[in-house]
């Protein structure tokens, strides 16, 4: 097994999200290849990040959504997400995050995920409960729906599926806020598509540790070898607890 300093982890992720504030209402927005945006604060935190963990954990390899690329066949590896919600962050709305995750193999073991502009640090190391701010978290379960009651939903999951949940929708456009939310028990379950292992690999294993799953919606595993391999997961996900994942798939008729 290996070892990891969940607080060096932490603060490298305050000190990326203090380069990506920086940034923030200023920055200049391009689209790659995939479609997909990217800013100068994006590269600017992989670049920092790569720079930082290879010092400190030389036999790791590491993944970046913007390109980083080190020693795929190294049997741990850093997954790195420098925005995650880079939409949200060149709009100049608050829900975007750090995301640093560990993998061994295609498994997720531990990771953070830190939002700068609302100061939320999400933590789990390789044993703990998972964390916001320091204080342990858990996803609901069992409660009733009610009107109250929310799911954090993929951003075009109005282009998917005819919504009948009784309680509120909301859509921050971060994945890995979704997922942590919903962890930390401000939402009963959450759905997002288009999904990337980088998207993940912090944000799975606090999801876990605070009582939770994640599955395709479908209800298979989520095929995770395919994702550490570079392929996007190609069916939306369900996360929560899976006490409510047959109603909330009751609650979404996909659209014809």
């Amino acid at each position: 097994m290996t070892t990891l300093d969940i607080d060096y982890i932490s603060e490298l992720a305050r000190e990326a999200g203090r380069i990506a504030l920086s940034w923030f209402r200023s920055t200049t927005v391009t689209m790659k290849k995939d479609a997909t945006p990217v800013t100068e604060a994006d590269k600017a935190v992989e670049i920092f990040l790569t720079e930082e963990l290879r010092h400190r954990y030389p036999d790791y390899g590491i993944l970046g959504e913007e390109g980083a690329d080190v020693d795929e066949n190294a049997a741990f590896r850093w997954v790195l997400d420098p925005i995650d919600g880079t939409n949200a962050y060149a709009a100049g709305l608050p829900v975007w995050g750090i995301s640093i995750g560990l993998i061994q193999g295609h498994r997720p073991l531990a990771g953070v995920v830190y939002l700068p502009a609302v100061d939320d640090l999400f933590a789990v190391g390789l044993e703990g409960p998972a964390t916001l701010n320091g204080r342990p978290i858990h996803v609901i379960e069992h409660d009733p729906i009610t009107p109250q009651s929310i799911i954090m939903s993929a951003t075009d999951a109005h282009l998917r599926w005819d919504i009948r949940f009784p309680g509120k929708v909301r859509a921050f456009g971060s994945c890995t806020a979704h997922f942590c939310y919903v962890a930390a028990g401000s939402a009963v379950a959450g759905l997002n598509t288009h999904t990337a292992i980088w998207d993940i690999a912090a944000a799975l294993p606090i999801l876990e540790r605070a009582g939770g799953r994640a599955e395709l919606f479908g209800g298979d595993p989520l095929p995770l070898k395919a994702a550490a391999g570079g392929a996007k997961i190609p069916e939306p996900i369900i996360f929560g607890h899976p006490s409510y994942f047959d109603a909330i798939r009751g609650y979404l008729q996909p659209k014809t």
